[in-house]
């Protein structure tokens, strides 16, 4: 994926290069001859600026190119850990409601069994059997 992002670049590159000199030469000539249109000059002083716009217009490029670059991987990076972040959340969110559900679960199973005792109990004393000492037998 890099390599043919990488000659992909390198096409429009190729392709907006002189564009992009032609501009750069343009804006450095109206600031050297600060805003002054003088024929001839002019053309002179932007024929000796093409190579200094030739070498702002690479840098600008370059620094263009790679700022987006580090925009789409921070990107990426902020929706990995987004994602790392809510599967932590949706874990501790199931470890929570695991345990709730168990602590309630022991709770309810704790009331039967008391119930069932106490029903018990009550039907023993009834029939005179006492719990404290093992049936005969």
């Amino acid at each position: 994926m890099d390599e043919l992002w990488e000659r992909r670049w390198l096409r429009r590159h190729a392709m907006a290069a002189p564009f992009g000199v032609f501009f750069t030469t343009a804006l450095l000539t109206y600031f050297v001859e600060q805003g002054q249109w003088q024929g001839a000059a002019t053309g002179e002083t932007a024929a000796a600026l093409v190579d200094l716009a030739a070498v702002f217009y690479g840098m600008a490029a370059v620094l263009i190119e790679r700022g987006f670059r580090t925009m789409f991987w921070a990107l990426d990076k902020r929706k990995e850990w987004r994602e790392k972040m809510r599967a932590e959340a949706h874990a501790e969110g199931h470890a929570e409601g695991h345990a709730e559900g168990h602590a309630e679960g022991y709770a309810a199973a704790k009331r039967e069994f008391d119930t069932q005792l106490a029903r018990l109990t009550r039907a023993a004393r009834e029939q005179g059997i006492t719990l404290e000492e093992p049936p005969p037998g």
